[in-house]
């Protein structure tokens, strides 16, 4: 049916969030602040980029220049060091896509992750070179769930808008696939916190990575 899938990252094909929660929690504690985040807790606050994150993060100072300065840098570093200690493929997604790729279908990634650090990570778990396109948040590119990366993707692959398929987690990946003109494949082990309200704004819902089968 769909010959080119579009994935988000964290949440869809990998499961980062102790390493975002890690991060986020000694950068926090080195800048003075008195509270800490759960693995739980934590998926509250991706989705929009490490930007959004950030200010979520600061809770009641989330948009004081200051503070949010003071942390990104240092945030920055510490998940550019430790992003690869505990994420992995959630189960079963490698094979699967892996199948996927030896029936022909295309696959990318577009994330709101760092360009480079999404390279890094998708490189180490899946290989380098396994999807056909990889495009992470680049100064001057909006984010999520703004189409202009999807569009990027659709026009570097080639493969016809009415053969893509977009892939992802979250109700920030809903929205970027029908901005791009997409269909939308939901995946019910993400980071949404709640999916009952949005599941009937995806046109196709995933209870494992196995159900992509039958849509490619």
């Amino acid at each position: 049916m769909y010959t080119h899938l579009i994935f988000d990252l964290d949440g869809t094909l990998l499961d980062t969030i102790d390493d975002i929660c890690f991060a986020i929690n000694k950068a926090l504690k080195e800048c003075g602040y008195d509270y800490q985040y759960d693995r739980e807790s934590t998926k509250a606050l991706v989705g929009d980029g490490a930007d959004m994150l950030l200010h979520r993060a600061l809770r009641d100072k989330g948009y004081d220049a200051q503070a949010f300065a003071q942390l990104k840098p240092i945030y920055m570093e510490y998940y550019r060091i430790h992003q690869v200690e505990r994420a992995h493929p959630f189960e079963g997604l490698k094979e699967t896509l892996q199948q996927l790729k030896a029936k022909g279908i295309r696959l990318s990634c577009v994330t709101n992750k760092p360009d480079a650090l999404a390279h890094t990570i998708l490189d180490m778990h899946f290989g380098e070179g396994f999807f056909d396109f990889v495009l992470g948040a680049k100064e001057g590119l909006p984010v999520k769930p703004n189409p202009a990366s999807t569009y990027a993707c659709m026009e570097e692959v080639g493969v016809p808008k009415e053969l893509c398929l977009y892939v992802g987690d979250s109700h920030v990946d809903i929205a970027t696939g029908h901005n791009a003109g997409l269909p939308v494949a939901l995946c019910l082990w993400g980071y949404e916190v709640d999916y009952a309200p949005i599941q009937g704004d995806a046109e196709y819902l995933l209870s494992t990575p196995e159900d992509l089968l039958r849509l490619a």
